[in-house]
């Protein structure tokens, strides 16, 4: 998918798009010096990164939800929602070159995220209606820190790679969850699992 195609399909804004752009430029010139993402996935951003992190908009009821991105490392998907209009997203790191790239960003952006530089095992169990996450480990690893964040209706969006299925059997051992799987839009190999009901067996 073009950015073109990206932009259309999510219907970003000149002012979204102007943000991510932004975005895409800090990132590569943060990334010379300190390593945020993989190099080669800076050669197409828009589709690895950002096509990435917009496909989760969809699964969200309303953008005044509290969100909580664990392990977010350069901010996806939890800066690109907020870019895109997400009120009430918290980020959590515990590598402070990361968190000191996202304060960046959301001052000369002037972003309303709340940015916290910890391992996110010792977050205080402040409830939300979604949890995210992209690359900070497989299935089970991710429920056991989801746990304690919580509500009665708490929806888990997670970007998977190809180990999904792997993972989802794994962790039917220990937890129960209903779960719906799509394909990546930005990566075929690649997943969106949702999640509902998680409850530790």
């Amino acid at each position: 998918m073009t950015k073109e195609e990206i932009i259309k399909k999510f219907n970003i804004s000149n002012a979204q798009e102007q943000l991510l752009d932004t975005y895409i430029f800090n990132l590569k010139k943060y990334n010379k010096h300190t390593n945020l993402v993989g190099r080669s996935t800076l050669e197409d951003p828009w589709k690895r990164h950002i096509l990435d992190c917009l496909q989760i908009l969809p699964t969200l009821n309303n953008y005044n939800c509290s969100i909580l991105d664990m392990g977010t490392g350069a901010g996806l998907p939890g800066l690109i929602l907020s870019i895109m209009g997400c009120q009430n997203v918290t980020l959590v790191d515990s590598n402070n070159k990361k968190t000191k790239f996202l304060e960046k960003i959301k001052k000369e952006m002037n972003l309303k995220v709340k940015i916290i530089l910890d391992r996110v095992e010792n977050e205080e169990a402040k409830k939300y209606d979604i949890i995210t996450s992209r690359a900070l480990g497989n299935l089970s690893k991710l429920f056991t820190y989801s746990h304690n964040f919580l509500k009665k209706n708490t929806v888990l969006i997670f970007l998977k790679g190809k180990t999904v299925n792997d993972e989802i059997l794994d962790a039917n051992k220990i937890w129960k969850f209903k779960y719906h799987k799509r394909t990546s839009l930005s990566d075929r190999g690649g997943s969106l699992l949702v999640i509902r009901n998680l409850k530790k067996l």
